[in-house]
């Protein structure tokens, strides 16, 4: 909804009715996989399903599943998300729509990227650059995700999506924006103070595994002391007995 605004694809009522109708069956849709994914978390007592044997390229069926919501879900929702929130939180107005629609279509084009690279890791393509968790660019990505990614997705899309919904099924006009300001802008300030836990649990998680390294790092360098310490006595003792067959 707020992805086709920024593309002018409601410019006129005939556009705007053909996006809500659009919006309607795209909601369906999802409100049914939404139903699948808890019927099966259900059935399986709340654990994830088991990882399937075969490789993950026969899964076409799965693969078209997850990269079209993902698609939907955060590159059309990203930019999106920027567009609503803005106008939830009264940032943007009649005068300045072409700035706000400039910046949802930077998040949309940076959601995007990161769509395509999440294929390329599906299929296993340049796996050495995920292959360690511990390089620099994994640890950049990991603060990327947290900071970026879930607060534009999480925190703003939340504000964006009541915002949305609630214009698509015509519950919000003119009369009603002052009601659902404060619903759309209460549940963002809901999923901010959500954010804000995974942020500190992520914080701690991130100490703990440089610590973690740390021990490991320094465990390493007392084992290689001690190696060389054994190799430096061996040396010595080699030399005090060819010393010792000398004198005799």
């Amino acid at each position: 909804w707020g992805s086709s605004d920024i593309l002018f694809l409601r410019d006129t009522p005939e556009g705007n009715e053909r996006i809500r109708f659009v919006a309607v069956i795209i909601g369906g849709v999802f409100f049914i996989r939404y139903w699948w994914h808890v019927k099966h978390w259900w059935q399986h007592e709340r654990d994830y399903l088991q990882i399937k044997t075969n490789h993950r390229r026969t899964h076409r069926l799965s693969f078209f599943q997850i990269y079209a919501s993902k698609f939907v879900l955060q590159v059309l929702g990203g930019a999106g998300a920027i567009w609503g929130c803005a106008e939830a939180v009264t940032l943007r107005h009649y005068s300045n729509t072409m700035e706000w629609r400039m910046a949802a279509m930077v998040a949309g084009s940076m959601f995007l990227i990161r769509w395509t690279f999440q294929i390329f890791a599906y299929f296993l393509y340049l796996a050495a650059l995920w292959s360690n968790p511990s390089s620099i660019h994994m640890t950049i990505l990991r603060w990327y995700e947290i900071l970026v990614v879930e607060l534009i997705l999480e925190v703003f899309g939340a504000v964006g999506a009541v915002w949305g919904f609630s214009e698509i099924v015509t519950l919000r006009n003119p009369e009603t924006t002052k009601i659902w300001r404060p619903i759309a802008i209460g549940v963002g300030a809901i999923f901010l103070v959500r954010w804000i836990f995974h942020l500190i649990n992520f914080i701690q998680s991130e100490r703990e595994s440089v610590a973690a390294k740390s021990q490991v790092q320094a465990g390493e360098t007392r084992s290689e002391e001690v190696e060389d310490s054994e190799v430096a006595d061996l040396q010595l003792k080699e030399t005090t007995d060819t010393e010792l067959i000398e004198t005799t």
